[in-house]
């Protein structure tokens, strides 16, 4: 919701733009209020008919050139109600957590046969890949898996990086002492894994400290290892927070230890703010970090705390690191550039016969 958020507010704010209308539920988000491009519309399931036949209605009065759905929900009902009438394009955002693989990704060739529920779901997908007009993938690598495992024709997927507003750079310090996590508290999220490798170098360096920003199932976990680990005191959990970027800007470093991910906002955001930044070797991450940053392989805690304590001692490591994230998402990944990439889209597709 935050990229769909922040994709409309860029747009409407432009004078030669497009108008911007968002059907949906009141989004929950941190990027901004867009209550005035909002028509309100709750779609409690897939198979809700009712909200399909207010989600017709609302298209008839709106008229739109194009539609976007912006997830898997949106997506099946729009290609349902709106195809025949206008462009419906689809944005992939991440794959059922039942595929990930031993090493994690969509790019992942171990990846798990998937359950009976997961079939359902790829299905749906799958339905929504063929009937929309254009499926963009964020990603490289979630192209490719939209490529090879619903067999999407090359011509009908396009890759448009995420964006996001970059928060304030900030100069980091010669080497990091404070690291910093934002995000969910799930298992595929892998924070376990970050608090105890945290333990690891914490252990002889007294005075590194560590963030934990968000919230979520595996949170009591974490927080047991922490004091398992006598490393209680050393590591903050925020909680929920809105003001990310206040929240970027205690920290040093950013962390990411995922088992899964597409192109992440939460990593996005770090690069834009000048964060020294660690990540798992998943999805798209390699493509936004470049060499703006340390990737390590997922699920190896070894790996994990080995680069962490390279921002720790290395004189000058986290400085270089930052302020090459920081041009980097200026240049690529902000939301302006995000923005003009789907403005060229809309303008394709709805120049089709």
């Amino acid at each position: 919701m935050d990229l769909t958020v922040a994709l409309a507010l860029e747009m409407a704010s432009r004078s030669d733009g497009p108008e911007i209308r968002i059907v949906g539920p009141e989004p929950v988000t941190s990027a901004g209020d867009a209550r005035s491009l909002l028509r309100p519309l709750h779609v409690r399931s897939k198979t809700d008919l009712s909200s399909a036949w207010n989600l017709r209605r609302a298209l008839e009065e709106l008229d739109p050139h194009i539609v976007h759905a912006q997830d898997r929900r949106a997506g099946l009902m729009a290609t349902t109600v709106a195809r025949h009438r206008v462009p419906v394009l689809s944005t992939y955002h991440g794959i059922p957590v039942s595929l990930i693989g031993r090493r994690g990704g969509p790019d992942d060739s171990a990846e798990r046969w998937p359950s009976p529920g997961t079939v359902g779901v790829l299905a749906a997908d799958a339905a929504v890949t063929r009937l929309a007009t254009t499926t963009v993938a964020p990603s490289e690598a979630m192209a490719r898996f939209l490529h090879r495992r619903f067999r999407v024709p090359v011509g009908k997927l396009r890759v448009i990086p995420n964006g996001v507003v970059p928060p304030p750079a900030h100069p980091s310090t010669t080497v990091a002492k404070v690291f910093t996590y934002v995000g969910v508290f799930s298992p595929w999220k892998a924070v376990n894994l970050l608090v105890e490798a945290f333990a690891e170098v914490a252990r002889t360096r007294p005075a590194v400290e560590l963030r934990l920003v968000g919230d979520g199932e595996e949170r009591p976990r974490c927080e047991r290892i922490a004091e398992r680990a006598g490393i209680g005191e050393r590591v903050v959990f925020t909680g929920y927070r809105s003001d990310v970027p206040a929240q970027l800007a205690h920290a040093d470093a950013f962390i990411l230890p995922s088992l899964e991910e597409n192109l992440p906002l939460a990593l996005l955001e770090a690069m834009g703010a000048g964060l020294a930044c660690v990540a798992t070797r998943v999805g798209g991450v390699p493509e936004a970090l470049g060499e703006c940053g340390l990737v390590v392989p997922p699920g190896d805690r070894g790996s994990l705390a080995a680069a962490m304590t390279r921002l720790a001692d290395e004189e000058g490591l986290a400085t270089r690191l930052g302020s090459c994230a920081a041009e980097r998402a200026r240049s690529s990944f902000s939301i302006t550039v995000c923005a003009d990439a789907h403005l060229a889209l809309w303008s394709e597709a709805a120049g089709r016969p």
